[in-house]
């Protein structure tokens, strides 16, 4: 069956790569880059040992991607663009794909199209015998059916099997749900129609799989060691002095004020003091590792909010919004891309892990009370103190895309000779020809 499937999916590749422009070739690359994440997610596949798995860039505009029974996936150009260098959402779209093959969705939906389930069921289906037409039949009955997808049940199966999968292979498993996030955001745009059509709503399936990105955390376990000893040995804590940039360029600190507290700025180049969110009750900042966002809690008429702002102390991100619910405890990860705090929900208390400037919230724990955070060095571990231990939670190991041997871009400089004109009369000249370089 294994044969006959990959011979299906291969009478069909010739057709969807025609209709979807032919094949495009990537710069090397960035070919490098989307083999590389392709080859990592192939090696955690059930089925490697028995498929040859193929990836093909389509030249369509059209963000989308498809996989063929046998092992052949399929991403057009358009996604590609749309993903903007992401490897952990490249993981996602294939990974999705890959588990479309793993669960042997194509070729059972086109065994059930055909008739021919119950008899593959018995035995009786053998490929010595199976005739050409019949391949031909097939192939010809998945070009039909990508088109209308391989039904509600089963893109919930590969949206969750595809989230294991970049898992498994050291990618972010939230990078599915920022892949969501921006299908949602393009949904009604008419380049990106087609992607939906054969899928459930973005929304449920976004829900889905935020709702299991806590479960690729380990739960909390006490912390044996002297921690915070560690904190103050080698600074293990995000960021060792909160208050200045990474730059060394802006001290913040928070004043009282008639109305709360002020958040007070000293740029250090200019030597003046400025006055960022004059007319906000400002209850904590933190500045990320590399000075990009200054976080702040602030409160307003009994709402709290977190604010991202930027260098220069414009609001970029009203990232998250609380009704009854107080932050605090603001602690970046050594990346700068995940933010840690500490959630009061009326007696509720949460630690939650937000990604950046991202909608992907991760509560990871629940407790009486939190008083304290530290991420480790390389931002795995993140530890809390509940006011007489330490407890440690580890998060999804996440391995950077390594290029062996990597092609350097190379940026091509064409030259243009920019011929001098002189008039004589009403006679025209190109003199003295300057190459010029652009």
């Amino acid at each position: 069956m294994d044969q006959f499937e990959r011979s299906v999916g291969a009478g069909a590749v010739a057709d969807l790569v025609k209709a979807y422009g032919g094949e495009y070739h990537l710069p090397v690359w960035e070919k490098q880059w989307v083999d590389a994440v392709f080859e990592r997610l192939v090696q955690v596949t059930a089925r490697k040992d028995v498929l040859t798995y193929s990836l093909t860039v389509l030249n369509s505009m059209e963000a989308n991607a498809f996989a063929l029974p046998g092992g052949f996936i399929f991403i057009t150009r358009g996604l590609l663009r749309e993903l903007q260098g992401d490897s952990h959402r490249l993981a996602a779209v294939l990974g999705h794909e890959l588990a479309h093959v793993e669960l042997k969705h194509g070729i059972n939906t086109v065994l059930r199209h055909l008739g021919l389930t119950v008899l593959v069921e018995m035995g009786m289906f053998w490929l010595d015998v199976a005739s050409s037409e019949v391949v031909r039949m097939a192939s010809a009955t998945v070009l039909q059916l990508i088109r209308l997808g391989w039904g509600r049940d089963a893109e919930f199966e590969a949206d969750l099997l595809g989230q294991e999968l970049a898992y498994a292979a050291g990618f972010d498993p939230a990078g599915a749900v920022m892949l969501m996030d921006y299908l949602i955001s393009i949904e009604s745009d008419d380049h990106s129609v087609s992607i939906f059509s054969t899928h459930p709503a973005s929304a449920e399936r976004r829900s889905r799989m935020a709702g299991r990105v806590g479960q690729f955390w380990s739960k909390p376990v006490k912390n044996t060691e002297n921690l915070p000893m560690k904190v103050a040995g080698n600074g293990r804590n995000s960021d060792p002095n909160p208050r200045m940039d990474f730059m060394g360029r802006f001290v913040v600190e928070l004043v009282s004020g008639a109305n709360g507290s002020l958040l007070k700025v000293y740029d250090k180049q200019l030597n003046q003091e400025l006055n960022w969110l004059p007319d906000k009750n400002v209850l904590e900042a933190e500045w990320s590792p590399d000075g990009r966002y200054l976080a702040v809690v602030v409160e307003d008429m009994g709402r709290q909010s977190i604010l991202l702002l930027d260098r220069y102390g414009r609001i970029a991100h009203d990232w998250r919004q609380f009704q009854g619910a107080r932050a605090s405890t603001l602690r970046w990860d050594p990346s700068g891309k995940r933010l840690a705090y500490v959630l009061n929900d009326g007696g509720n208390i949460k630690l939650i892990v937000g990604y950046v400037p991202d909608r992907v919230d991760v509560p990871l724990a629940l407790g009486a009370t939190i008083t304290d955070l530290v991420w480790s060095d390389d931002g795995d571990e993140l530890y809390f103190f509940d006011g007489r231990d330490w407890f440690e939670i580890h998060g999804p190991s996440q391995e950077p895309v390594v290029i062996v041997n990597p092609v350097p871009r190379v940026v091509e400089r064409r030259s243009f000779f920019s011929p001098t004109v002189e008039r004589d009369g009403n006679t025209i000249r190109l003199t003295r020809p300057q190459l010029t370089i652009p």
